[in-house]
């Protein structure tokens, strides 16, 4: 049993790919972003990228799940709304790129993009800045294509987040949203796609109590945590996500 729920996995390769998924909620507990990176990067030398995204996806919907009584008062509505929107138009961009460009060059530009512009905001420290809808449209619809040609887009957002005057709470809630709904989106194309069999599901049930652990200890660190220190944070976070990307395709 503990071999059909373990898709294949030795019981100590088990203990590493939940050891990464408590981690890995643990980011997304604090930051609202993260999870399918620390995923990726993770379970990548324990089982096929094939296994690992549907996977991920199923524990992002439960994450976002269980987070969502929390961050629903903190959701931007009109943020996420826009964001949204745009994300739908520009994902399709993404794919038509994807079709033309192979997948391994596009996500080490977008990786090497994102740390490039980090590394400038963290070491030049901007002032943050009100944005218009325009910009947040902007925004979504670059998100988008960078989801429809590499799956990064929460990286993106976090990126965008960073430079604004939002609040740390409602950049952590409307991200968790806006992660959701696309996750639920992938999530049903995945299924259709008949990428949940029978191993895939009882390893996320396998992997559920892991994850709720970590989003609850994730979640309470955030709430110690001082606006600016979570931006300053979430962008080093994000060097260390562009590092392991590109680490991992190199």
């Amino acid at each position: 049993m503990f071999g059909e729920v373990s898709l294949n996995l030795s019981p100590f390769s088990m203990f590493l790919s939940l050891a990464a998924v408590f981690l890995a909620a643990l980011v997304r507990g604090y930051a609202g972003f993260g999870f399918s990176a620390i995923i990726m990067v993770c379970l990548v030398p324990l089982m096929p990228v094939s296994q690992i995204v549907p996977i991920s996806i199923a524990l992002e919907v439960v994450a976002s799940s269980a987070q969502a009584r929390r961050i629903l008062p903190d959701i931007n509505r009109q943020y996420l709304a826009v964001l949204l929107v745009a994300s739908l138009i520009g994902t399709p961009v993404g794919v038509l790129l994807l079709s033309q460009v192979s997948e391994r060059p596009l996500q080490l530009l977008v990786y090497g993009i994102i740390f490039a512009s980090t590394l400038v905001l963290l070491f030049s420290k901007p002032k943050p800045v009100s944005f218009s809808f325009a910009l947040f449209f902007l925004a979504g619809f670059v998100a988008g294509a960078v989801n429809g040609a590499t799956a990064l887009s929460g990286l993106v957002l976090a990126l965008f987040f960073t430079t604004t005057k939002v609040s740390s709470t409602t950049m952590r809630a409307t991200m968790i949203a806006y992660l959701f709904f696309t996750d639920i989106i992938t999530g049903g194309f995945l299924l259709l796609a008949d990428r949940y069999d029978t191993q895939t599901i009882l390893y996320v049930l396998a992997a559920i109590p892991v994850l709720l652990a970590g989003i609850f200890l994730g979640t309470r660190q955030f709430a110690r945590t001082p606006s600016e220190t979570f931006k300053t944070l979430v962008m080093w976070l994000l060097l260390i996500f562009c590092i392991l990307g590109m680490m991992r395709l190199l």
